[in-house]
């Protein structure tokens, strides 16, 4: 297990020292109060990165062998004091402030609400939509997703032995949510993995190799989709009319020439587009490595589902990442950015009813494989409203 010195952890995330876990500082409301609380991460299970099925790139002596858990401060821990009953929207209004502390203004970019009193989608509907965000919707995304209820959809439908890898939610797009929510109605059983995971894009980019930042700041990104009209392609990808949610090409085409995209359809009545975005974004004065480079081809081989006797070319498949100019991202570039973000990698389960918020911008969030049942809902903001 990977060691941290204090004066690593101050540098690393300033914010969370020089105040007292053991004080259990409080945030008070008229209706509601959170008490921060000291978490103990010492006694989790390991869970193994390198040489884990359904990861790909796992087999790299870069990728670490076991995933670190959580440092301390890292995320904060909150929980309800109050031994009687209150709202969700009471809930919310405590955790407004301790959300904006250390979602925002401290730059730690997390923040989990532990044992919160919501029992239901509902509840937690009820919850994040009074928060003061703006919300948004997932048109346009990779991924096949359900809407439970008033802007809170299933975190992802996708095979759940596939492991997930760190990434900041739809940085795909011109148009991604600066916050996202996520809550725990089910999880995983013990011994059955499904672990969250969540990495600093700021430690990412200090780590990365300069020539190959440099690369990516100089072409950008690539991004290439195809979808056909109807039916999954792989378990948990959609076809167009489920993804942008419409039958009309009107619709779709409106869409792609809003966020300045290319695209092109098929005989079969599949559609294919693509897009160039910067790897890099500047936010609050700071340059971010910000971007889906791992959506590449190249993880489809790795897919529970994917037939080895019938291989799929890379324009075929859900999607693909190339460099801005069409050229294709060398393998080993590829694999150096995912021991890079593995190594900085922590991570753990859910527990039921927990909360997790996160700064997109600053924060890539995971998922390791699991079998049995396991049920998050996430919720998606432009920005504090």
């Amino acid at each position: 297990m990977i060691k941290y010195s204090i004066h690593h952890l101050k540098r690393v995330y300033p914010a969370c020292f020089g105040r007292s876990f053991a004080s259990k500082e409080r945030v008070d409301t008229a209706t509601a109060t959170l008490v921060e609380t000291r978490a103990d991460w010492s006694d989790l299970p390991p869970v193994r990165l390198r040489g884990r099925r359904y990861l790909v790139g796992s087999d790299s002596l870069g990728v670490p062998e076991f995933l670190q858990p959580p440092r301390e401060g890292f995320p904060p821990v909150y929980v309800p004091a109050e031994g009687r009953e209150f709202s969700p929207e009471d809930w919310a209004v405590a955790a407004r402030g301790v959300s904006r502390k250390f979602v925002d203004e401290a730059g730690v970019g997390a923040v989990l609400f532990r044992d919160m009193p919501l029992r239901t989608a509902s509840d937690f509907s009820r919850f994040a939509n009074n928060l003061s965000l703006k919300p948004m919707g997932y048109e346009g995304g990779v991924t096949s997703r359900g809407n439970v209820e008033n802007n809170v959809d299933t975190a992802s439908n996708e095979h759940p032995g596939i492991n997930l890898e760190p990434h900041n939610e739809m940085a795909y797009t011109n148009y991604y949510p600066e916050k996202i929510i996520f809550y725990c109605e089910q999880p995983a059983g013990p011994g059955q993995g499904g672990e969250t995971v969540m990495v600093d894009v700021r430690e990412v980019f200090r780590k990365l190799d300069s020539a190959v930042v440099g690369k990516f700041r100089k072409l950008g990104i690539r991004y290439c989709r195809y979808m056909p009209e109807r039916g999954d392609f792989f378990h948990g990808y959609n076809s167009w009319k489920d993804t942008f949610r419409t039958d009309s090409r009107d619709d779709v085409e409106r869409y792609l020439t809003s966020r300045g995209m290319t695209w092109q359809w098929g005989e079969d009545g599949s559609v294919s587009w693509w897009y160039n975005l910067p790897a890099m974004t500047l936010y609050k004065g700071e340059w971010l490595w910000f971007n889906q480079y791992h959506l590449n081809a190249d993880f489809f081989p790795t897919h529970p589902e994917y037939d080895s006797t019938r291989p799929v070319p890379p324009h075929r498949c859900p999607f693909n990442s190339q460099y801005g100019d069409g050229s294709e991202i060398e393998p080993e570039v590829l694999q150096h950015i995912r021991d890079v973000t593995w190594q900085s990698a922590v991570g753990f389960k859910l527990r039921s009813r927990d909360v997790l918020v996160l700064n997109n911008m600053y924060i890539q969030h995971g998922r390791l494989g699991f079998t049995g049942e396991r049920r998050l809902l996430v919720y998606l903001a432009e920005s504090n409203a």
